[in-house]
């Protein structure tokens, strides 16, 4: 199975435009910047990965 387990993949990252107009990404849950390819204990998958998830079992 592939690693699906970072940021990029849970329900709490979200990707935002600062005051310049560059696009940062932010970990809604945790309340602090993040990387796409961070992986922390509390992630949560979003339902298309969930699915993936399971096709691939």
């Amino acid at each position: 199975m592939k690693d699906y387990h970072c940021c990029a993949t849970c329900i709490h990252f979200e990707v935002y435009r600062t005051e310049d107009g560059r696009p940062k990404t932010r970990c809604s849950r945790l309340g602090y910047d993040t990387d796409p390819t961070y992986k922390f204990n509390c992630w949560t998958p979003k339902d298309r990965i969930k699915k993936l998830m399971e096709k691939e079992k």
